[in-house]
């Protein structure tokens, strides 16, 4: 690594941030920073200056992980970034998440992010494929080391359902959105769920595609669901259990810290209830264990978890099994109806809280 480029880039960046730098010369910095985005070394400078050992400010990491970023969108799938190239850049990144999630409240949130936005890219770019088919278990191992690995499991979830559901964002998520979809259904729903939906193992494409003759319909793809072994269950019922398990285990009240782990958890699964499949919905009990929250002593928890069953309520599901089967679980929710504990939350919260407004406004008529 030549050190004077990199003093270069150092110094370039404290022009652009220094505050009594001139216009002009801010200006020229900037120009000189977007060369950098463009040179043909910049993965390599970009790699060094975004780790953590060598030392650089914050500022400095960032703008390295604005240079891997650029050179993602620019350069995949072309001869600058062959896939063997982005598939070492992306153990790289690996690399540096876990190094991130060891580091806790040390490293800046805003370098969290962009760390995750970039291993979602490469996701996107790469997974599933015959050269990345073990996605589910390196999310396991960075989700079973510490706290702050576990967030950021979780926010590689959550993103990629955005970029994949929600945003436009990224273009390549819309051309691969049928392989990635496949890739979240295997992933994310339990196995028992997926064999029910897909008996043969192949999942049809909604858009017509390139058919392949030997298992396509009507012109549309149909692509083969694969199932890493060790993930049975499926993430949303991991992610549920989870969330359930904290709350026991903290029943005489949740400590900020607990309580942040919950709503994470609650917050990467409603990204993904708009979508699910209703008879996954079913599988994994959802709703009787997101009314199950309904009764932890923390507000937060509280609305995420109504907020999560608001969406799975407000879906328009037809009429016939699959509609009786969820009304079912409002109903009948285990050790206690769903729909009680509705009304259990309701009582203790909003109800008080509406009596106080209606009290309010009638000394204020009177």
């Amino acid at each position: 690594m030549d050190s004077a480029t990199v003093q270069q880039i150092v110094q370039a960046l404290e022009r652009v941030y220094a505050a009594n730098t001139a216009a002009a010369d801010r200006k020229a910095a900037e120009t000189e920073c977007q060369q950098f985005k463009d040179d043909a070394r910049a993965v390599a400078y970009g790699l060094y200056l975004a780790q953590p050992s060598n030392a650089q400010s914050p500022m400095v990491r960032y703008f390295g992980l604005q240079l891997i970023e650029h050179a993602i969108k620019q350069r995949f799938g072309t001869s600058k970034m062959p896939t063997e190239e982005a598939l070492q850049l992306r153990e790289q990144i690996w690399e540096l998440v876990f190094a991130s999630g060891q580091s806790d409240a040390r490293e800046p949130q805003f370098i969290r992010e962009k760390l995750v936005a970039i291993l979602v890219m490469l996701v996107i770019r790469l997974w599933p494929s015959e050269q990345w088919t073990d996605l589910s278990a390196q999310l396991m191992h960075l989700y079973s080391q510490t706290a702050g690995h576990r967030e950021l499991a979780l926010r590689v979830w959550q993103t990629l359902g955005e970029e994949l559901l929600v945003y436009d964002r990224d273009a390549l998520a819309t051309v691969r959105k049928h392989e990635l979809t496949n890739g979240i259904v295997g992933a994310l729903l339990p196995k028992s769920a997926v064999m029910e939906l897909y008996p043969n193992g192949y999942r049809l494409s909604t858009d017509p595609g390139a058919a392949n003759p030997a298992t396509a319909k009507g012109g549309k793809r149909a692509t083969l669901i694969v199932l890493e072994p060790g993930n049975e269950d499926g993430w949303i019922l991991r992610w549920m259990q989870h969330a359930g398990e904290v709350a026991q285990q903290q029943s005489g009240g949740l400590s900020d810290e607990h309580e942040a782990q919950i709503v994470q958890l609650l917050e990467t699964t409603a990204t993904f209830l708009d979508w699910m499949p209703i008879k996954a919905v079913v599988a994994t009990e959802l709703v009787p264990r997101l009314a199950a929250l309904l009764g932890v002593r923390s507000a937060r928890v509280r609305q995420h978890a109504a907020a999560a069953l608001e969406i799975v309520s407000r879906r328009n599901v037809p009429v016939g099994e699959e509609r009786d089967a969820i009304l079912l679980q409002f109903v009948e929710a285990g050790d206690g109806a769903a729909l009680g504990a509705i009304a259990q939350a309701y009582a203790t919260t909003l109800a008080p809280q509406l009596d106080a407004h209606w009290d309010d406004a009638g000394d204020a008529l009177t």
